[in-house]
């Protein structure tokens, strides 16, 4: 029997220190598939994506407990000053209710409440251009992050907290039901109604092209070698 992408971890959840859960939340690139699996069945809009993309596993204590998944936008002009392939989308995150509203304590004893999807997010931001570009080293740089919050579902506190700038609302469209070149149609999918917020995280400095070599060394040259010419008959004539 294959094994599921996705079981309920099962997990310590008593109060911890704060500095002690950052520790315990990873980040673990995932399988495409498996990941689009868990996100059809679990995320509110019950659907993947296209084109590239790069999934995480959210891990609490090394257990999957979430699922992230990057993609490039569906943008095909330029975006607050950024080409459309300068840019990645935060396009799915899942965090399994089972770890949402962690409560955590202070220095002084205090609870509070921790949030799994901001550690996951703000770690994920750290490294993302050096998967994205370990994946597909082919593509253009990544110069940032776009992602929009649905206003039916959540209102962009996650985005705020890891230093997303809001940009704007966009939606209330359809997209229209063009046919396509390839014989398909766009979806006409309902949540495109909903108005949505438009968040953007832009990385201070280029990924330099020292990570870039240490991420995807160059190939080491093949040097051809020339067959050297027989001078054993030259040299028994010179006898």
């Amino acid at each position: 029997m294959k094994p599921l992408p996705y079981e309920c971890p099962k997990l310590d959840l008593a109060p911890v220190e704060a500095g002690r859960l950052r520790q315990r939340v990873g980040l673990q690139i995932a399988v495409l598939k498996e990941a689009t699996a868990v996100i059809v069945e679990h995320h509110y809009l019950h659907r993947g994506r296209t084109m590239a993309q790069l999934p995480y596993w959210i891990t609490l204590d090394s257990q999957r407990c979430g699922v992230m998944l990057f993609a490039y936008p569906r943008l095909s002009v330029t975006f607050h000053g950024y080409r459309p392939m300068n840019l990645i989308e935060l396009a799915r995150m899942w965090v399994d209710p089972v770890v949402q509203g962690i409560r955590v304590q202070d220095s002084e004893g205090q609870e509070h409440s921790f949030s799994i999807a901001t550690c996951a997010v703000g770690k994920a931001l750290r490294r993302v251009r050096q998967d994205w570009f370990a994946k597909y080293p082919h593509l253009p740089d990544v110069m940032a992050v776009v992602s929009w919050a649905d206003a039916e579902h959540h209102e962009g506190t996650i985005y705020k907290a890891c230093n997303f700038r809001e940009m704007g609302r966009s939606g209330g469209s359809l997209h229209g039901s063009a046919r396509r070149s390839n014989g398909g149609r766009d979806q006409l999918n309902k949540d495109y109604l909903h108005e949505k917020k438009t968040f953007l995280y832009t990385f201070p400095n280029p990924l330099t092209e020292r990570a870039k070599t240490r991420l995807c060394p160059p190939a080491p040259l093949q040097l051809e070698l020339q067959p050297q010419a027989d001078t054993s008959s030259q040299a028994l004539s010179a006898d």
